[in-house]
C-alpha cells in the first residue's frame, strides 16, 4: 500500500488538535502527537514545523471552520449568541485552545495577528452596523460589546468547572445545554436592546 501524505497530516492534526487542547501549547509534548496520530515525530516536523508552529497551524484552521459556520447578521445580534454557543458545543476544543493561546501569548502579538484582527474588526463592524439600523443601542461601544458578547458563550466553555458548580450538575447535560442558550440569547437581547 502506498504512504498517503494527505492521510498522515489529517492524523497529525487531529492528534495535535487533542493534545493542545488537553495540555496546552506549554504541556503539549510531540511525542504524544506522533503517538496518537501513529506517525514519526520527524513528520510533524517535515510538515509543520515547531510545535509552536503546529499550533498555529491547528488554530487557524479551527478559528476558520467557526468563521465560516457562524456570523453576525446585524438584524440577528441576539440569535448570533445562540449560535456561537451551539457551535462550542459542537466543538469545545475551540475554546480551549484560545484559552491555551492566551496562557502562552498574553496581550502580546500571536501568529496571523493582522488576518485575525479584520476578522474581529468585521464583528465590530457589524455591530456598528446594526447600532445604524437601530437593532443595538448606539450608546453602546461596538467593540466592548462584541467582547461582552463572546465573553458570555466563552466563559461556559473556557472554565467548566464553574459551570458545573453554577448550574449545579453536569453542564453538558442536554436540558442544561439548553436552558443556559435560551438565558444567553435573552441576556444577549436585553444588553443590545
Amino acid at each position: 500500500m502506498p504512504y498517503d501524505s494527505d492521510a498522515t497530516k489529517a492524523r497529525i492534526f487531529d492528534a495535535a488538535v487533542a493534545e493542545f487542547a488537553e495540555v496546552g501549547i506549554g504541556g503539549a509534548r510531540m511525542e504524544r502527537i506522533a503517538e496518537r496520530a501513529q506517525a514519526n515525530k520527524s513528520l510533524i516536523y517535515r510538515y509543520f514545523g515547531s510545535k509552536e508552529q503546529l499550533f498555529a497551524v491547528v488554530l487557524m484552521s479551527e478559528l476558520r471552520k467557526l468563521a465560516e459556520a457562524v456570523s453576525i447578521d446585524p438584524d440577528r445580534v441576539a440569535e448570533y449568541v445562540g449560535e456561537l454557543f451551539d457551535y462550542h458545543v459542537a466543538h469545545p476544543d475551540l475554546i480551549r485552545l484560545m484559552v491555551a493561546e492566551g496562557f502562552r501569548y498574553g496581550a502580546s502579538d500571536v501568529p496571523d495577528q493582522q488576518s485575525r484582527t479584520a476578522y474581529y474588526q468585521s464583528k465590530t463592524e457589524a455591530i456598528r452596523a446594526a447600532q445604524e439600523l437601530g437593532v443595538v443601542a448606539d450608546s453602546l461601544d461596538a467593540r466592548s460589546l462584541v467582547l461582552a458578547l463572546l465573553g458570555l458563550v466563552g466563559w461556559y466553555f473556557a472554565a467548566p468547572q464553574i459551570s458545573r458548580m453554577v448550574m449545579d450538575g453536569d453542564p453538558y447535560d442536554p436540558a442544561v445545554l439548553a436552558a443556559h442558550r435560551a438565558a444567553l440569547t435573552e441576556a444577549a437581547r436585553r444588553i443590545v436592546a
